[in-house]
């Protein structure tokens, strides 16, 4: 297979496309804990399209409210498995939840399109260390796999999106692999927790370096917080690093990044193109925003990076159809 890798540099206007975006459901205020209260499941019922099942808080491990996910899918079975994907919430490893419109709408929209979709809760750094987030979601997928025959899962094409911190995971469950000693004691261990395409919008990619400029004076001036990147030895700092598992083997990603991002500086998805590209990595798309569209680039442009992320998981996971 010939080497494909396609940079795209995309500058947009300075102009809203908020108005384009679906409205997501008023959102109550968020808790003391990093979990934020969303939309009810029966809001959800209530404004789920035709033809989906939704299936709320489904254990993919027992013994952590953390540990659960929602599921949809299409209502109609089909004839043939169908492929699946993993959305991850985002939150810097601290807030974030499964419900939040970002995850959540996704997952209702490409079940109506055809896909079996999850969205995550995993453990946040306030309860476990980076370690944990990443091997809850790759307990996930193992769970997701074993499952297909249930929902109907073609278990070699299922894929993984996320934002941020969620992008990290994301990726995380694209290139590493069992031999990083990153599945965890969870369940389901007989089965792959690897995905064969990401899709991941402002991506920390290497904990070595710094998140941010605004980050590294941001440290500089308050104590650090419990489980802390910044508190973690060099060795774990790069084994949930994904530049680290740059290889050939890795599969199809589209990273969407906006240079104006003071949260996770940019060049961290120039350092994951970069090492993928040398790896010799077939299929690697990056889509860079010259906007000042900043850490929030994927929603703020919506317009045009869900139809972005729809043909890219289209083109991987459902060839031919």
């Amino acid at each position: 297979m010939s080497k494909f890798i396609s940079f795209l540099f995309v500058v947009l206007l300075l102009q809203s496309v908020d108005a384009q975006q679906p409205q997501q459901p008023q959102q109550p205020q968020r808790q003391n804990q990093g979990r934020q209260r969303t939309i009810t499941v029966e809001q959800i019922m209530q404004q789920l399209p035709e033809g989906v099942t939704f299936i709320p808080d489904i254990a993919y491990r027992e013994g952590n409210e953390a540990w659960k996910l929602d599921l949809a899918m299409p209502t109609e079975r089909g004839e043939t498995p169908r492929p699946a994907l993993v959305f991850i919430h985002g939150g810097g490893w601290r807030g974030g939840d499964k419900r939040r419109g970002g995850f959540l709408r996704p997952t209702i929209g490409y079940a109506a399109k055809g896909y079996v979709c999850v969205t995550v809760n995993y453990r946040m750094l306030d309860e476990a260390p980076i370690t944990a987030c990443v091997e809850d979601v790759k307990n996930a997928v193992r769970w997701l796999r074993a499952h297909a025959g249930e929902y109907n899962i073609d278990p070699e094409r299922i894929g993984a999106s996320g934002n941020s911190a969620g992008a990290h995971l994301a990726v995380m469950l694209g290139v590493c692999p069992p031999s990083a000693k990153l599945e965890g004691d969870g369940p389901y261990q007989e089965y792959s927790s690897m995905v064969q395409a990401v899709v991941a919008s402002a991506t920390p990619t290497d904990f070595l370096s710094a998140m941010s400029d605004r980050q590294r004076n941001q440290q500089r001036a308050r104590p650090p917080r419990k489980n802390e990147l910044r508190l973690e030895s060099e060795e774990v700092r790069a084994k949930t690093s994904p530049v680290t598992y740059a290889s050939a083997d890795a599969p199809p990603i589209l990273l969407v990044h906006a240079i104006s991002d003071r949260t996770v500086g940019v060049y961290h998805s120039d350092k994951l193109v970069k090492a993928l590209r040398e790896a010799g990595a077939k299929n690697v798309s990056y889509i860079l925003l010259g906007d000042e569209s900043g850490h929030g680039a994927f929603q703020r442009n919506i317009a045009f990076t869900e139809p972005a992320r729809e043909a890219f998981f289209n083109r991987v996971l459902k060839p031919g159809e």
